[in-house]
């Protein structure tokens, strides 16, 4: 019928006093309130997270393997790109980049629904990962284990700079 609007759009956006129905009944709602996603399908999301998973995952291979040729530009990417993944999962270079990507949009979802940018170390302390999601192996110690390997890859490139330097 011409006379009459349509009802829906891809992504709703609620009434300006309501809070959003986050977990709503279609996965294509959209995010409204996130800062980074907002006006995104969860979708769309999940697709773009695990296209750049699969690049990081690429690239951490790729600085592991030319170690060896040029150690500080390979420490550099390796210890950034586990600051950005290493977060959601200790193994995330060996992970399957969908898995992950699912985990990351998750944790996106549940800021969305609160409205708030907690971080994941606090998602994951609320149990939020003992559901269907899981810890996998019980990694909630995950940090002080990658804050010791980031210690001890700092202790190698001052060892390797001294040598440099005194050589």
């Amino acid at each position: 019928m011409p006379d009459q609007e349509p009802t829906s759009s891809p992504i709703a956006t609620p009434d300006p006093g309501e809070p959003a129905d986050i977990g709503a009944t279609s996965f294509d709602r959209g995010f409204i309130w996130h800062p980074v996603h907002k006006g995104k399908s969860y979708q769309q999301v999940q697709r773009e997270v695990r296209e750049e998973i699969g690049r990081d995952q690429r690239s951490h291979h790729l600085a592991l393997e030319g170690a060896e040729q040029s150690e500080h530009d390979s420490l550099t990417s390796i210890v950034e790109l586990e600051r950005r993944w290493g977060t959601y999962d200790f193994d995330w270079a060996e992970m399957d980049p969908a898995a992950l990507a699912e985990r990351v949009v998750t944790f996106e979802r549940e800021r969305e629904k609160r409205r708030e940018m907690i971080s994941f170390d606090e998602y994951r302390a609320s149990g939020a990962l003992t559901g269907g999601d899981g810890d996998p192996g019980g990694r909630s110690g995950g940090l002080s284990i990658r804050l010791i390997v980031i210690a001890a890859v700092a202790i190698l490139a001052v060892v390797i700079l001294v040598a440099l330097l005194s050589g």
